[in-house]
């Protein structure tokens, strides 16, 4: 298991901890004064814990929306009507920290702009031919609310801690940071953790050949959020306990998720980077990828022979993930799939028969084994035009259209025929 996944489901494990049972630890202490100051300390900061972590699983969702509902919320927590109204509910909802310190930053005008950019991204991901174009616009917004959600924990812990003593300090070798910034760091994490994976169905999701199911995902997206959200302010304690059961099956499918995004990246996005960056097109060698090839040299005359070194992702290769980045070397010594990760790198020989052939989001090469076995790599199509080339270079048989191309172009023969 990779140092980092294991790193986040502690650190998840220990956060969910401090969320749920922060309030609790102390209740059943004696009524002694020291220790009944301490408590209330240890519930505010409980609460704290949970206001701030309750609307996280709806940010990871729909990012934009989830802060444009959040501003709003700010705003309404600002009127007069709230201000003075004597329910506890409602006097709640106004001393919530983290709407307390949004209302520093929520205007109206930053209101509308959110929606409208939710609006876009919804619009841009609800289909197959523009699905593209909204993953990109996706992958801005979030980062940029990650960022943003980030910096609103970290204030909002500083902001409730000034009545308080100094916040503690956490001592990690040579470098010390206060709880605030311990805090902040391990919620962008945990937000990072869900969008992650969010972001891997939603890449599955396009990938689907149905239909409308963009539009349907998207739209059950928003409307989860919104549930969300209406949760977080009836009940910061109860949205945690939820966004608890949300957070742990992300952190064991982040792994998972990690590869998918690569896969988008590497494969089925590549085509739209080269249009905006013409400069940008891939070789048939890349320098990048060919110092992988010294790895496999057994002779010193080798080391620089390699004349195939393309970015490719597994689909189906014996004892690697499904989706691994990886590499498709030529040596001199045969064609290898490597996979780039720099812990435990491993490659396979793609000894048998070789088609090269064109999918629908990607090339793809098959290497039947003599004992019938099948082995599949995806390339990106930003390598179309160099199939002929690839061809030779590696040995392998043009295969056509494979998939759903190839059911197209029959369709679309039967038509013209017709």
């Amino acid at each position: 298991m990779p140092v980092s996944a294991v790193i986040l489901r502690v650190g998840a494990v220990s956060l969910g901890l401090g969320v749920l049972l922060g309030p609790a630890m102390v209740r059943a202490q004696e009524p002694i004064v020291p220790v009944q100051r301490h408590a209330a300390e240890v519930i505010g900061a409980g609460h704290l814990l949970q206001q701030v972590f309750g609307p996280m699983p709806a940010v990871a969702g729909t990012p934009f929306l989830g802060l444009a509902v959040l501003s709003a919320a700010a705003l309404l927590s600002d009127t007069e009507m709230v201000r003075n109204s004597d329910s506890p509910f409602v006097r709640g909802f106004h001393d919530n920290a983290l709407l307390v310190e949004a209302r520093r930053y929520a205007t109206l005008p930053l209101f509308i702009a959110l929606l409208a950019l939710a609006l876009l991204t919804y619009m841009a991901n609800s289909g197959k031919i523009r699905g593209s174009v909204g993953k990109l616009l996706r992958t801005a917004e979030d980062s940029s609310v990650l960022v943003t959600y980030g910096l609103l924990a970290m204030v909002t812990f500083f902001g409730a801690a000034h009545p308080a003593p100094p916040p503690h300090v956490v001592q990690m070798g040579f470098w010390s940071v206060s709880a605030d910034v311990a805090l902040a760091v391990g919620f962008a994490l945990a937000l990072g953790v869900m969008m992650t994976v969010r972001f891997a169905f939603d890449v599955l999701i396009w990938l689907t050949p149905i239909p409308f199911v963009d539009f349907t995902f998207e739209t059950i997206k928003k409307l989860l959020s919104l549930s969300f959200l209406g949760l977080y302010f009836l009940s910061p304690v109860a949205a945690s306990s939820v966004g608890l059961l949300v957070l742990l099956p992300a952190l064991f499918l982040y792994g998972w998720a990690l590869r998918i995004f690569s896969f988008a990246f590497r494969i089925v996005l590549r085509p739209v980077f080269v249009r905006l960056v013409p400069d940008s097109k891939p070789q048939i060698v890349e320098k990048h990828l060919s110092h992988l090839s010294r790895r496999l040299a057994q002779r010193p005359q080798d080391v620089d022979a390699t004349t195939v070194a393309v970015p490719v992702s597994a689909l189906a290769v014996r004892g690697i993930h499904r989706r691994a980045p990886g590499a498709l070397l030529r040596t001199p010594e045969g064609v290898f799939f490597v996979t780039t990760a720099r812990f435990r790198r491993r490659r396979v020989g793609l000894h048998g028969h070789l088609v090269l052939g064109r999918a629908l989001l990607w090339l793809e090469l098959r290497a039947t084994h003599p004992d019938g076995r099948v082995e599949r790599i995806a390339l990106p199509r930003t390598y179309a035009q160099d199939v002929e080339k690839l061809c030779h270079l590696l040995g392998a048989e043009d295969g056509g259209s494979f998939g759903a191309v190839r059911v197209f172009g029959k369709m679309a023969g039967a038509v013209s025929g017709g």
